[in-house]
């Protein structure tokens, strides 16, 4: 199992996309000698590489970031896609699939699972504005989906920032995937949701902007 601290600090870099000693003493409240340790291990280990220099006022700091490989350390949820799509194929009818093509069937089946997963998870939120259901939303992906989601407001309105992407090995073969993603949280906060970016194409997090339907 990793080590707590060391295991923070993955998270740090997974969020930031990178930082200095400096910045994750901060973030950490520890002292240089002590993060600079966990950083050495982490980088024996091949999970974080020290890239360009960050020039500031003083001499300049090595920016610390993820390795490629590090990304398999956070949680990934095949598993459970793999049930969820399971249990809509075999409530499938003749009906259903008729007429559409390939892509279109599995944008189907994709929109089906996130609405009954969506209303599962709606039920766990309780009624309140769109941003305390937002933060519950957050809450709850984080801890059982691993997404290291947060939730922001800003002048024009609210963003959800997913920087772990549990699924992302199959995103890269079935892009449509992301779009199920999107409607599970057009369901669970009854709000409009659209993509501003995606990991999946090289952002450093999924992000969605949220707004009150009309």
């Amino acid at each position: 199992m990793m080590q707590h601290t060391r295991w923070a600090i993955l998270q740090i870099l997974k969020r930031s996309g990178g930082n200095t000693v400096e910045e994750l003493c901060h973030s950490l409240e520890l002292a240089p000698m002590t993060v600079r340790q966990h950083l050495a291990v982490l980088e024996k280990d091949g999970h974080v590489i020290p890239g360009a220099d960050r020039r500031g006022h003083g001499r300049p700091s090595h920016v610390y970031a993820l390795s490629a490989a590090a990304d398999e350390l956070f949680p990934k949820s095949y598993d459970k896609l793999v049930v969820g799509l399971l249990r809509q194929i075999a409530q499938l009818e003749p009906a259903d699939l008729a007429g559409r093509s390939p892509q279109e069937r599995v944008s189907f089946v994709l929109e089906r699972m996130a609405e009954g997963q969506g209303v599962a998870i709606a039920a766990q939120v309780q009624a309140g504005t769109l941003e305390q259901r937002g933060v519950q939303l957050a809450d709850i992906l984080n801890k059982h989906e691993g997404t290291l989601s947060v939730w922001q407001s800003d002048e024009d309105g609210h963003i959800m920032e997913d920087f772990n992407c549990p699924f992302r090995a199959v995103v890269d073969v079935e892009p449509e995937l992301c779009q199920w993603h999107t409607r599970l949280l057009s369901t669970v906060l009854q709000a409009d949701v659209k993509e501003e970016s995606c990991i999946a194409n090289g952002a450093s997090c999924c992000r969605h902007r949220i707004t009150e339907r009309a």
